[in-house]
């Protein structure tokens, strides 16, 4: 009898190690520190903070970039890509024409705050309901990648907003303070 329970042992040890091996290899694309994208609502910069093992083995948890650690999140790997090629991002043109949301990340859902419409280095700003609230002028510095808000409403954020261009192009976002974005996105309706 404890014959029998030694080759059961062995049997599920040997089990339980290639279902380990399994799972290593299931998530041996994504490594600790790796910069990936990662998709909750959109596509966005992060990095692979931990390996999911126990009951969360076949996650990885991601901490995304620019965020704080409170947005930080298990995801399964196939919402988990390798970042594209930056040569989509053109940085050179600076911020696209049009309407920009303006939405502040706090705690629970992003808060949406108002618009502004950009428009050859002038701008009118507007609240939440869409009602202008002022107009102004700025410049875009693309070797820092800021625009500087020379004159209006939007300078009341600082005199520079960092920009990026995310999702291969899709987005255009300008940082105005630490959780406070204006996003231009060719898939939104704004």
């Amino acid at each position: 009898m404890k014959k029998f329970y030694l080759t059961v042992f062995a049997a599920i040890t040997f089990l339980v190690s290639q279902f380990a091996t399994a799972q290593q290899s299931n998530n041996s694309k994504y490594q600790i520190g790796q910069k990936v994208e990662a998709y909750n609502v959109g596509w966005y910069k992060a990095t692979v903070i931990e390996i999911g093992s126990g009951d969360y083995a076949g996650y990885i948890k991601v901490h995304y970039d620019d965020y704080s650690s409170a947005s930080d999140q298990y995801l399964a790997a196939n919402n988990i890509r390798l970042p594209k090629s930056a040569a989509t991002e053109n940085y050179g043109t600076g911020p696209r024409k049009g309407r920009y949301t303006i939405l502040s990340y706090g705690r629970g859902n992003p808060l949406t705050l108002g618009y502004f419409d950009l428009n050859n280095g002038k701008y009118t700003y507007y609240d939440a309901g869409i009602n202008p609230i002022g107009k102004g002028t700025y410049l875009y510095d693309a070797g820092s990648k800021q625009v500087v808000w020379q004159s209006g409403p939007l300078k009341d954020y600082g005199a520079t907003a960092g920009f990026k261009v995310e999702r291969e192009g899709k987005t255009h976002s300008i940082r105005l303070k630490y959780t406070t974005y204006g996003f231009n996105s060719t898939d939104s309706k704004n």
